[in-house]
């Protein structure tokens, strides 16, 4: 078995630890399945699109939430397919799961780094500290991440949406790897790193209290 056969089988492994796998839901791109199923890659490739957004786009001086009702409607396809799904309404297709897992991860990057803002932890995250807003308050008008920034983001993910629809099925190995590599540092971030500093800096504002 050769290194890379070795690393795509590690890959698959963190993806199954988040995804169910199913081959007829998961994207073959580049001689090999994607480590996620279709609405999960874009999802993790959504987060970080809207992650790389905030840096540009967010109002660092401003203390209210992102727009809700533009947040709301790009979350909501993916709420409406993976419901209408689950109770037998309709069978989805892998592109209404990508681009749907796209706008919903996109719209719930400033949602997380908002929410982590008003946590008692606020600051404390090294990962988000410097995306954070100075201050977040729920009743401010001043969005922190606008209507604008998010409606720029909706329109990103389409061009994502069909720049990766337009590799499926190809046999050329670099595209795996470009997709597949921040794939699993998302996993790896969100469901490993992330819950372990905010068990640390909570303990360790637990200590520095007594």
């Amino acid at each position: 078995m050769s290194l890379a056969d070795e690393i795509i089988q590690i890959f698959d492994f963190i993806g199954r630890l988040v995804c169910h796998q199913k081959e007829e839901r998961t994207l073959f791109i580049g001689g090999h399945f994607l480590p996620v199923c279709a609405r999960d890659t874009g999802g993790l490739i959504g987060l970080l699109l809207g992650y790389a957004l905030l840096f540009f786009l967010r109002k660092k001086r401003a203390k209210g939430p992102p727009n809700l009702y533009v947040s709301f409607a790009m979350t909501l396809p993916l709420l409406l397919d993976s419901f209408g799904q689950l109770f037998g309404l309709w069978e989805s297709t892998n592109d209404v799961r990508l681009i749907t897992g796209l706008l919903f991860g996109t719209a719930l990057s400033p949602l997380l780094v908002y929410a982590l803002a008003l946590s008692p932890l606020e600051g404390k995250i090294p990962l988000l500290k410097n995306l954070e807003p100075e201050a977040a308050v729920l009743d401010d008008r001043d969005s922190w991440f606008g209507a604008k920034a998010l409606t720029i983001g909706a329109v990103l993910s389409v061009v994502l949406f069909a720049v990766v629809r337009s590799l499926v099925g190809s046999e050329f190995a670099l595209f795996y790897w470009v997709l597949s590599v921040p794939i699993i540092i998302e996993i790896v971030l969100h469901f490993m790193v992330l819950p372990l500093l905010l068990l640390v800096a909570a303990i360790a504002r637990f200590i520095k209290r007594r």
